[in-house]
């Protein structure tokens, strides 16, 4: 049985994971089509590279929903952030019902490691027929979470973090680290800074060696996450002139992977695309283990170093392996594969609505219950007091999705979004206000 599989992401790590899910998807017998949910800040080039994989939509979330090729599909992947997710579940089986449409399996999961607020995530992902977790030690937090609670009987599966088909050999490669620039990075400007200092240092103490820099895009690139200062502007303004035997690169992440010996992370996804790729990881602890970073994650890998302080890359390279223990426990291992996650939607069938978990129980609240429409459209009013238009805007879409033919909500919703302000208070004086 091939599956019919949609993606649906709308920001370009959530779309690197579909990327990801699609390579492995595909190679064990499933069609994967991927919506890119339009957004600014999505680089061209994972656009470009999804193409390559399968087939590629670029609706909007409304547009999407009522696209009645949503039926074509077996199953439906849900790769957005916590209150999208729990927006998009609720609208999606509503739209079914009002419109006597079946309602296909979904299923959602992380875009890598789940750093910190691991239950807060999970409140926004309750009532999908799957949720896809790393490994064993996603699982037993979901079930210390879960357990004594209405919500137990949620569906899980292990999916695993390797994002690449492996490669069975490393050979012999060029003398080359590369450092990953990330989301989860030293954020402040002196700590930016000393990172630079860092690996400048450690490329004048490995002069056979090459110290490759792979910022997250391009300076004229823009992206989800943002930050103050592009990396490039770092190096010039914390060293001016780098060494010769250190540089930026803007390839792709997994072709430099396949070309050198060591990648450099704070607590980058990537260290696990290294390991796909047979190149050695190395996790910084030059800043401490701090849950800001998301060090902590690591405590326990073996793969803890200071490049500070270490004699040479040579010295690096000839590390010890990351402990096999901790892999397994974190979801690295052949055991955890999207294969899981294609079983257990041909086990679920066709059709989900007898699967439904029922998120509304007394004296329990959890992020992914049902808003109704009046709930939303209370919030947008109060958004708009505030003068937190995007916010308004963004509820009262939501509320439409729901409601598509209530023309006060469409009325409110045109009127926030007027590009000129004084069109826009205009447009909400004369339109009327929701009040219950």
């Amino acid at each position: 049985m091939t599956l019919q599989i949609l993606l649906i992401a709308d920001s370009d790590s959530q779309l690197l994971a579909c990327q990801a899910l699609a390579r492995f998807s595909n190679a064990n017998g499933a069609t994967i089509t991927v919506n890119a949910i339009p957004r600014d800040g999505t680089p061209e080039g994972v656009l470009q590279a999804l193409e390559l994989i399968g087939t590629v939509w670029t609706l909007n979330a409304q547009a999407l929903l009522a696209d009645r090729r949503l039926d074509q599909f077996d199953a439906i992947g849900v790769y957005l952030t916590g209150s999208k997710l729990a927006e998009f579940r609720s609208c999606y089986h509503r739209n079914c019902l009002n419109n006597k449409r079946p309602a296909r399996p979904l299923f959602c999961g992380f875009n890598g490691v789940v750093l910190e607020r691991f239950e807060e995530a999970i409140a926004w992902r309750l009532g999908y027929d799957l949720i896809c977790l790393n490994g064993p030690r996603d699982q037993a937090r979901l079930d210390l979470l879960l357990r004594h609670t209405p919500f137990q009987q949620q569906r899980s599966v292990l999916t695993g973090l390797g994002r690449n088909l492996p490669v069975q050999e490393r050979g012999e490669r060029p003398k080359r680290l590369v450092f990953a620039e990330q989301v989860v990075m030293p954020a402040a400007a002196s700590e930016r800074r000393h990172l630079i200092r860092i690996l400048t240092r450690l490329a004048r103490r490995s002069p056979e060696w090459e110290v490759v820099i792979k910022p997250r895009v391009a300076p004229h690139e823009t992206t989800f996450h943002t930050v103050d200062s592009h990396i490039s502007h770092t190096l010039v303004e914390t060293v001016g002139s780098p060494p010769t035997n250190l540089r930026l690169s803007y390839e792709p992440l997994a072709e430099l992977l396949l070309n050198s010996r060591l990648l450099a992370t704070v607590s980058s996804t990537a260290l696990f695309d290294a390991l796909d790729l047979g190149c050695r990881p190395v996790v910084m602890d030059d800043f401490g283990l701090r849950h800001d970073l998301g060090t902590p994650f690591f405590a326990s890998s073996g793969l803890l170093r200071s490049l500070a302080t270490a004699e040479d890359l040579d010295s690096l390279d000839g590390g010890p392996d990351p402990d096999p223990d901790w892999l397994h426990w974190v979801g690295y291992h052949t055991d955890f594969t999207p294969a899981n996650l294609l079983q257990a939607l041909k086990q679920l069938g066709h059709n989900s609505q007898d699967s439904l978990l029922n998120l509304n129980h007394p004296g329990y609240v959890v992020n992914a219950a049902d808003l109704s429409t009046n709930q939303l459209r209370r919030r947008a009013e109060a958004a708009i007091r505030c003068r937190d238009y995007g916010e308004a805007r963004r509820l009262l879409e939501v509320a439409l999705l729901q409601r598509p033919d209530n023309r006060n909500i469409s009325r409110r919703l045109a009127a926030l979004q007027q590009s000129n302000r004084w069109l826009r208070r205009l447009a909400l004086l004369v339109t009327p206000r929701f009040r219950l």
